[in-house]
């Protein structure tokens, strides 16, 4: 295989490229995903079964190359409501469930016979702000313009939130407060980028700097249904920004329709997600901060359009660079860039990705936001 140009993460890109034999041939359709004929793999279970919407049977392979799974089959249900979730639990009629709400976790930590099990992944959730146009749709200022394109007030607004407010009381303690891209542990993190705390003070002066000493007028759009507390969070983050002493509205909508929207650059502000599932930080930094180059393959999910080619070039360096120490001093640089000098987004926490288990069993949490059935053991 031959690569257009240095590419150090080859390895890990290719783990998510998923390869079909060719003796399948190439009329291959969803129908022959349904009824296994297309279900390989070198993993721990076999295709048993699905009916679509309900369940997906697994069976242990008995020639794995790994440890061998602890169940000789599994069945994954699919109950997409909260609360029937967590009833199908204390009713033991599951053995464990996925996606637990945060509002639901100290109910399940009281009783006895059920744990909670939580970690920390790389789904960022953050507010993106239109620093791009000289006049954008919802904000507004009695000198006229866009308050956003200048750092001072992109850096106040970072300011005016507590983060830990909003892991306690809008998460129920299940996010994690941050300031940069991706959490401690994934190449890109850098202890240069502390979680920003709050300081309503310091906001008002840098406002007042920036030539907006009485605030402006602006509008918050975001999800209803994709993010854990989306809603819950953007009504947090507005009256933090109007204790502040701006003028600032919520308009939240279904997924499907927000974003179609932030596609086409409908809002001034909104709250985003990006989860990392490689480990790294450098897809994040070049998909959602990059400058929008689609011959480049950079600045897809950069829906506000920030631009900085500083920050560009630190991130196409470090993305090229086989040598470690480069990379992680080069990716410091880019995340000290962006968050903390040009503040082009603003994070506000990772999620948590939370799991109930009946007693007898544990499960080997991973920070990516999904639940492999080979993670979950009875307890020793």
């Amino acid at each position: 295989m031959t690569t257009d140009e240095p590419t150090p993460d080859l390895i890990e890109q290719l783990g998510s490229v998923y390869i079909l034999p060719s003796e399948l041939g190439t009329e291959i359709s969803s129908r022959d995903f349904d009824n296994g004929t297309a279900a390989i793999g070198t993993g721990p279970w076999r295709y048993g079964g699905w009916t679509p919407n309900e369940r997906l049977t697994l069976t242990a392979h008995e020639d794995y190359w790994g440890d061998a799974p602890a169940y000789s089959d599994v069945v994954i249900r699919y109950i997409p409501n909260d609360a029937g979730r967590v009833a199908a639990l204390i009713a033991g009629d599951v053995d464990v469930i996925d996606a637990v709400p945060a509002g639901d976790v100290p109910a399940i930590e009281s009783r006895s016979a059920v744990q909670i099990v939580a970690e920390t992944t790389g789904r960022l959730i953050y507010l993106a702000l239109d620093s791009d146009r000289e006049d954008s749709p919802f904000v507004s200022a009695p000198e006229g313009g866009n308050p956003l394109q200048d750092v001072r007030v992109r850096q106040a607004l970072s300011l005016m939130l507590d983060r830990q407010m909003i892991s306690d009381r809008i998460m129920n303690g299940t996010a994690t407060p941050t300031g940069q891209l991706v959490p401690e542990g994934f190449v890109g993190w850098t202890d240069q980028v502390p979680v920003p705390q709050a300081d309503p003070e310091a906001a008002r002066a840098l406002l007042a700097e920036a030539g907006y000493p009485d605030g402006f007028t602006i509008t918050l759009h975001g999800p209803n249904n994709r993010y854990q507390n989306d809603a819950q969070i953007l009504q947090a983050v507005s009256q933090l920004f109007a204790r502040a002493g701006l003028t600032s509205t919520v308009e939240a909508m279904p997924s499907n329709i927000f974003f179609d929207r932030a596609s086409q650059q409908d809002f001034s502000a909104f709250l985003g997600g990006f989860g990392t599932t490689t480990g790294s930080a450098i897809r994040g930094l070049q998909q959602v901060i990059a400058t929008n180059d689609p011959e480049a393959g950079t600045g897809g999910f950069n829906r506000t359009r920030f631009s900085d080619p500083e920050f560009d070039a630190l991130v196409a360096r470090a993305a090229q660079s086989f040598d470690e120490a480069e990379r992680d001093d080069l990716l410091a640089q880019a995340t000290v860039r962006a968050f903390t000098e040009q503040q082009a987004i603003i994070p506000l926490h990772f999620e948590q990705q939370i799991w109930a288990l009946r007693e007898g069993l544990t499960y080997d949490a991973r920070p990516i936001e999904r639940t492999l059935a080979q993670d979950i053991r009875p307890a020793e």
